[in-house]
């Protein structure tokens, strides 16, 4: 698993819309330059997309201000870097890149690589022994719009629910080259709807306008998920898929920058003091 950071110049003063669409829109054309299967396979919608984006960082209402001359940067977690070695050595030997958002000509100033081991990852992440908790409770701040996938259609469901939230970040964990694969879907579904609940939240649906024509409905906000069976291999999954969300994104169109979360984990231990700890997850980029 490579992370890219894509850091570029600003050659106009002045607003632009959300990034996350037209920024997965230049990616896919650096894929294109290389490879036009490639490109089609990666933005193929009937298969998981093995990558995310993160955007460049916004104001309040999603848009986000450049200035001539200034420098900006997004990411991009590559799950399946193995198939993009090649693409990725043309673009570091590139004598003049460049990035297009909408018709504006970015320079390409460098791209920051960075190897993240998904295994060491997850022993990082699985620190904490559950047998000395009492009570997991998992918090999810969804800043950009999340759509979540209605099964058997094309259509959004704005409903965070557990077993659609974090059984879809297993079938994208899935996608990770070099590490065993969750076999055991359906079942982790199954546990999901009968041992996470949402305990509150404030979230409220948005409609993000793309285009002239074309606008996205999602929601963002704040839930608690609260998990009963925490003795259950299942619990430990769920923890680390939490974390992975903040990599990986929530729902649909993750790879245009939507369903972007920061993550927080609070366990509470069996001690006298019956004190709570937080596990704090890294914070989504963002202009306030």
């Amino acid at each position: 698993m490579i992370s890219l950071r894509f850091h570029i110049t600003s050659p106009f003063t002045g607003y632009l819309g959300f990034t996350g669409v037209p920024l997965r829109a230049a990616f896919l054309n650096i894929m294109r330059e290389y490879s036009n299967d490639l490109s089609a396979m990666n933005h193929d919608g009937g298969m998981i997309r093995a990558y995310s984006l993160d955007p460049i960082p916004f104001e309040r209402d999603y848009r986000t201000f450049f200035e001539e001359g200034e420098d900006y940067s997004f990411g991009v977690n590559l799950f399946d870097a193995s198939i993009l070695e090649e693409m990725l050595r043309s673009v570091a030997l590139n004598p003049k890149p460049y990035i297009r958002l909408h018709h504006y000509y970015f320079p390409l100033k460098r791209v920051d690589f960075i190897d993240k081991s998904a295994s060491q990852l997850v022993v990082d992440w699985t620190a904490e022994e559950l047998e000395t908790m009492d009570s997991i409770v998992i918090s999810f701040r969804f800043i950009t719009p999340t759509q979540l996938s209605q099964f058997g259609s094309d259509k959004a469901y704005l409903l965070p629910t557990p077993e659609k939230v974090f059984s879809g970040l297993a079938r994208v964990w899935n996608t990770i080259d070099k590490v065993p694969k969750l076999e055991r879907i359906g079942q982790y579904y199954d546990w999901l709807v009968e041992n996470v609940i949402i305990t509150s939240h404030r979230i409220r649906t948005i409609s993000l306008p793309l285009s002239r024509n074309r606008n996205i409905v999602g929601f963002v906000g704040v839930v608690h998920y609260r998990l009963l069976d925490i003795q259950n291999p299942f619990a430990r999954l769920t923890t680390n898929l939490a974390r992975f969300a903040e990599i990986a994104n929530v729902g649909k169109n993750r790879s245009a920058g939507f369903g972007k979360v920061h993550s927080r984990v609070k366990v509470e231990y069996r001690t006298n003091n019956r004190e709570w700890r937080e596990l704090e997850g890294v914070h989504a980029s963002r202009r306030d």
